[in-house]
């Protein structure tokens, strides 16, 4: 389970309360809110980027030198790479050997992609990178933080019925982060509504 409760974050002078939330194994959950409330923030503190400045975070436990079963998807995925490493490099951070390789066409990744580098992609390209590499064996939340947003409709409707199959089977846990109200409600079992 992942839990937060009663949780807030200080940046500086400005300070940011978080909505409680509850994602169980297996639970797709939307959280929906305005620009500029600090959804991408309460990302990196479920993920364990961040730590919090007051409240409470359970989180699943890990054993030392393993990945963090909680993943975080950004929007912007050409920032979540090393543009000197080949994409079957940077997989190869977060898989053992070429073990993705059974996972690529579940997300529409042409194998002929992972000897160029990230900026030899597209930015739909890329993110299915993205996505590749944060479902990693050992996953079991998956934090989505707009990462369709700037996808076209095809390949959003891929990557949501590729993620929903993965979350279906693994038990996944996804937190669906979006402005998208009407992509919330089709992905998700649950929308919570943040209004600040």
């Amino acid at each position: 389970m992942l839990q937060l409760r009663n949780a807030g974050l200080d940046y500086g002078n400005t300070h940011i309360s978080f909505p409680d939330l509850t994602l169980e194994p297996g639970q797709r959950l939307g959280l929906f809110g305005p620009s500029g409330l600090g959804k991408s923030s309460l990302a990196k503190v479920l993920a364990g980027i961040e730590p919090l400045s007051q409240g409470e975070l359970t989180l699943p436990g890990f054993a030392q030198g393993s990945a963090n079963p909680v993943q975080w998807v950004i929007q912007q995925s050409e920032f979540a790479f090393n543009p000197r490493l080949s994409i079957r490099q940077s997989l190869r951070e977060s898989w053992r050997n070429d073990d993705f390789m059974g996972v690529l066409d579940r997300y529409g990744v042409d194998p002929l992609w992972l000897n160029r580098r990230p900026l030899q992609v597209s930015g739909g390209q890329l993110q299915r990178v993205n996505l590749v590499r944060a479902i990693i064996p050992s996953t079991e939340y998956l934090i989505c933080d707009e990462i369709t947003a700037h996808l076209d409709m095809i390949t959003q409707q891929q990557i949501w019925l590729a993620l929903g199959e993965e979350a279906g089977q693994r038990r996944l846990g996804l937190l669906v982060i979006s402005h998208d109200e009407e992509l919330l409600n089709l992905v998700c079992d649950d929308v919570l509504n943040w209004t600040g």
